[in-house]
């Protein structure tokens, strides 16, 4: 069998991309992130906001902070109660643990000879350890193994890395099989629309070196650009709502008004305190910046070993829920929102971001026209639903009763604008609005599901046509609750099953 990928992005591993500490340098640079931008959110006072998305081989994990975190049984098996039979938290398990390659000790619930390499931080900041015992002393549990599944509480994050690089898909899966005679990689190749004959993809037409052109598959077209690039292509592709696409003069294929529809994203304040020790942002200085590049260079150690996110933890925004409604973030560093662009601060500062974990607002992506080149519309209201709002309204009291606890207290010696005063609920709702953003986790526009409605069925297939699968994020039901990474990999090894046991 012969496969070819077809990329988009032109750029190669680099030693930027490779460093975990510069991945700021990666996402919104338009040769790695293809930085969508929205539409004016009224919910966010008519803030556009930027869809990040990997413009490279290995996508988003080519860009991503390298967070690693399944998240809890409880997103999977709601997604086996919505209809995606086969897809519970007992049946992703193996795919999960087929993908990790977890080399330490501890942590039994990874697995240790996946493709896939995982590690613990390797330098972790001095306040991180406090972040967690400070959850434990509002009462969260402390987690050693947390993607078990089954327990909420605080913990230090494991990473895709391996001896302090960045595990992308592509250096994890890619490289090693590129040498193989059956496999040709294009780079620069845009993808413009699925092609058909008599119903079954037949092959695709991409633009590469200022020309269309059409190739041909005998096999199946497997569709992978994420939840705003691949609702778009089965859009142009004549895959949507056949109304809209007449309008756009496409032919339409199938109609499937789901195409594009049910997009999600985690929404996310972030708030920052000034500490007394230093961070990553205060150590930003050329000294500073040569001693830590030539420890990374010697021991692969130091803040460019780090992950952006070094702790995190599931927590209730109010205590008499019954289950965790926000996950928390913990950076070692502090960013300045009131300057713009946002810089950070040259003060020592640690940050603290809680995310809605499972958010009921939801948007859409649309075409904006029938031409590959011009960018998707991505039409999201973040706070579309008040109980997302409200949410958010009292995660911040949850995260100044963390930085109040005893094991971060007399480190805190000020905080960060804009949330640096008391502020009512109503002034509070304001300041979300104004500063609140994205996870940067989209998911949803190709949602899998046994219904009519869904746009791929429990085996990624396409509604409507043959030979065509999507293999990414954009087929989650709904959000998990916690960073997506994971998840969209372990989609993809359950779908290598899914075309072996078709192609016997």
């Amino acid at each position: 069998m012969q496969v070819l990928i077809l990329e988009a992005g032109e750029k190669t591993r680099s030693f930027v991309g490779d460093v975990p500490g510069f991945t700021m340098k990666l996402i919104a640079n338009p040769r790695t992130d293809w930085s969508h931008m929205s539409l004016p959110d009224p919910t966010l006072n008519n803030r556009a906001l930027m869809w990040s998305g990997g413009k490279m081989l290995g996508g988003g994990s080519s860009i991503n902070g390298m967070v690693y975190i399944r998240g809890l049984r409880r997103d999977y098996d709601d997604w086996a109660k919505m209809g995606c039979t086969g897809w519970s938290w007992g049946d992703v398990l193996p795919y999960f643990r087929r993908a990790e390659c977890f080399e330490e000790d501890g942590a039994e619930s990874l697995g240790k000879r996946g493709p896939l390499s995982v590690s613990r931080i390797r330098s972790l900041h001095a306040l991180t350890p406090k972040f967690v015992e400070a959850c434990t002393q509002l009462g969260l549990n402390r987690l050693d193994d947390y993607n078990d599944g089954e327990h909420e509480g605080a913990f230090v994050n494991f990473a895709t890395q391996r001896r302090g690089q960045r595990a992308s898909t592509a250096k994890s899966y890619l490289l090693p099989a590129s040498g193989r005679p059956n496999l040709r990689i294009i780079r620069g190749a845009l993808v413009d629309k699925i092609l058909f004959d008599a119903g079954r993809a037949c092959g695709v037409r991409i633009h590469f070196d200022g020309a269309a052109r059409d190739v041909k598959v005998r096999g199946e077209v497997l569709l992978s650009a994420g939840a705003v690039q691949s609702p778009a292509v089965l859009l142009r592709s004549g895959i949507g709502d056949g109304q809209a696409l007449r309008a756009h003069g496409i032919e339409v294929r199938a109609e499937a008004n789901g195409v594009g529809e049910n997009l999600q994203d985690h929404a996310g304040l972030m708030i920052g305190k000034f500490v007394n020790v230093p961070t990553y942002n205060s150590e930003m200085d050329p000294i500073n910046g040569v001693r830590h590049l030539f420890r990374y260079l010697l021991f692969r150690r130091g803040p460019l070993a780090s992950a952006a996110v070094q702790a995190m933890a599931w927590a209730r925004s109010d205590a008499t829920l019954t289950e965790p409604d926000i996950h928390l973030n913990w950076f070692p560093y502090g960013v300045d929102y009131t300057v713009s662009p946002p810089a950070m601060h040259k003060r020592p500062c640690v940050s603290l971001a809680a995310c809605v974990s499972r958010p009921y607002s939801r948007g859409s992506v649309r075409l904006r026209s029938a031409t590959a080149q011009d960018r998707p519309i991505i039409d999201h209201r973040m706070l579309g639903d008040e109980r997302d709002l409200a949410t958010m309204v009292r995660s911040v009291g949850v995260m100044e009763r963390i930085f109040a606890a005893p094991a971060l207290a007399p480190s805190v010696i000020g905080a960060s604008p804009p949330l640096d005063a008391p502020q009512t609920d109503r002034e509070l709702e304001q300041t979300i609005r104004n500063y609140a953003g994205l996870g940067l986790h989209s998911i949803g526009t190709c949602r899998m599901g046994s219904d009519a409605q869904s746009v791929v069925d429990t085996e990624l297939r396409v509604r409507g046509v043959s030979g065509l699968r999507v293999i990414d994020a954009s087929v989650m039901p709904q959000l998990i609750s916690a960073n997506t990474n994971a998840a969209a990999i372990m989609i993809a090894e359950k779908a290598a099953d899914l075309i072996s046991r078709a192609l016997r």
